[in-house]
Formats: C-alpha cells, sequence, structure tokens
C-alpha cells in the first residue's frame, strides 16, 4: 500500500518525535508490584492504574511542548494545532503544568477539563498527549512485563495502558487473533470474534477487505460503531504492526467514510 502525502507527512512527523524522544530517555522509572496490586490487575485495572510511576512532570511539560509544534509543522492530527493552542499550553503557571501533565498521562477523567480550560478540542489534546507519553509509557511496559504474565490478560484493552488497540494481526497457523497497542507498542492474545472496543460478541460486527490487499482487513461493530484494522500474518508473513498501522492510513478513511471511527479511549475498571 503506497504512502500519499498525508502519510508521508505522518512518517516525517514520527521521524521528528522519535528524535524528540532523546529528551526522556534519562527519565528514572521504577515500579515494583505487591500482590494485592497484582490481584487489582488480575480483575481488570490495567497497571498503569493499579500502579503508575513517579514522573518530571516539568520535562515532560517541555517535551509535550515541542510534540504540539511539531503536529502543527506537519499537518497532523485530528484537526490543525493553532499558534493559540501552543500558547494556552505555555502560559500555564508551574503548578497548573504539573497538575496538567500528571492528568494527561494517567488519563483519570481530565481530558474534557483542561481541555475546555484550555480551549483546545479533547481530541486534539489526546493526540498530543498520546504522543508525548508514547516513549515513557513503552519504557514502563518493559518494566511490567518484568513483573506480570500478560498472557492472562482477556481483555480488549491494553494490560499496560488500559488504551484501545490500534490494530491487530491474526497469527500463527490457526489464526488467532493478537491486538496491539500503539501507545506502549506491546500485543496480547484475544478472542478471534466479537469487538475489542465494546466487548460485544460477532453478531454485530463485520469487516471489510480489499481485492489488492487479501492481507488486510477491517472489521466493524455496528454497536459502538468503531472499527479495527487487521493484518492476517498467513498472508502478508510476519510484519511489525507500528509500522503496519502506518502504512494503512488509506484502510482508515475507507472506515470512516463509512461512518466508522477509530477509538482511542481509555479504560481503567
Amino acid at each position: 500500500m503506497g504512502l500519499n502525502n498525508s502519510t508521508e507527512k505522518l512518517a516525517s512527523f514520527y521521524l521528528e518525535i522519535m528524535n524528540l524522544e532523546k529528551d526522556t530517555q534519562s527519565l528514572d522509572l521504577w515500579v515494583s508490584f505487591d500482590t494485592e496490586q497484582i490481584k487489582e490487575w488480575s480483575q481488570g485495572k490495567a497497571a498503569l492504574a493499579v500502579a503508575p510511576p513517579g514522573i518530571e512532570s516539568e520535562r515532560l511539560f517541555m517535551h509535550l511542548c515541542a510534540v504540539a509544534k511539531a503536529c502543527q509543522k506537519w499537518q497532523v492530527g485530528p484537526q490543525p494545532v493553532t499558534n493559540n493552542y501552543i500558547n494556552s499550553i505555555e502560559e500555564l503557571s508551574k503548578p497548573q503544568r504539573q497538575e496538567f501533565i500528571t492528568s494527561l498521562f494517567l488519563v483519570e477523567g481530565s481530558m474534557l477539563k483542561w481541555s475546555k480550560y484550555l480551549n483546545v478540542p479533547a481530541d486534539l489534546l489526546e493526540y498530543i498527549a498520546y504522543n508525548t507519553f508514547k516513549p515513557v509509557v513503552k519504557t514502563y511496559a518493559e518494566i511490567v512485563l518484568g513483573q506480570i504474565q500478560i498472557s492472562d490478560w482477556t481483555h480488549g484493552y491494553c494490560p499496560v495502558c488500559g488504551s484501545q488497540p490500534s490494530i491487530a494481526k491474526l497469527a500463527g497457523k490457526d489464526g488467532h487473533r493478537r491486538l496491539y497497542c500503539g501507545r506502549c507498542e506491546i500485543d496480547w492474545r484475544y478472542k478471534r470474534l466479537g469487538c475489542p472496543h465494546c466487548d460485544d460478541n460477532a453478531s454485530q460486527a463485520s469487516f471489510i477487505t480489499l481485492d489488492n490487499y487479501k492481507q488486510y482487513r477491517i472489521y466493524l461493530c455496528d454497536r459502538c460503531k468503531s472499527y479495527l484494522k487487521t493484518v492476517d500474518e498467513r498472508i502478508s508473513g510476519e510484519v511489525d504492526l507500528f509500522c503496519e498501522d502506518l502504512a494503512t492510513a488509506e484502510l482508515d478513511k475507507i472506515a470512516q467514510a463509512e461512518g466508522f471511527q477509530r477509538s482511542h479511549s481509555r479504560q481503567w475498571v
């Protein structure tokens, strides 16, 4: 699937924020799960909600501002990033910055509050936050995987950060489904049928296939109106789902043209 202009911009954006990630590489994260926290996790609460790491809010705030400017430069995101949006964020006081960063990192119902306060659309603020905290959450995920067996996880949202899957694959000879979290870059096994976003059974689900790209499917849920791009590795061979998600931006447009949306919500309970 070829790269169009919007995909090239997205690729350039990701290259820039990968370079910006050096600002977060020296952050010290330490997490240790006790028996009670592991029990909470096993009951369906994402690890980040159970045992969040300490974060350096001022450094992450500066990183968020840099990511917002990269969004503006490459014209990516659900809508344009304006100078007014960036100015409203940069004008926060130091105590506000700490609260702002902590709220966006944990996402415990504060996104709308900050969206209204800053007059920045919630979906745009979520997009900026997603790309700001991605390297931190990825490092956190590596720590979590050393302490928790995610093979025991049966939910449709990420066992580490609670994010909805960004893409999936059908793997192995049996074509079992593995969901992929684009935020912390882990994948986990999930039941083959049903919508991971609303946990509906297959009765209200369908999928689209493309004649020229038979390795791809777009699963559609009529109940929650979400979609999930899926790669069949039995046809394509082993793939990198981060790259596949980027390379299949045209599939997002097809699903969205049919009235379906990509879910970016996060689940804590």
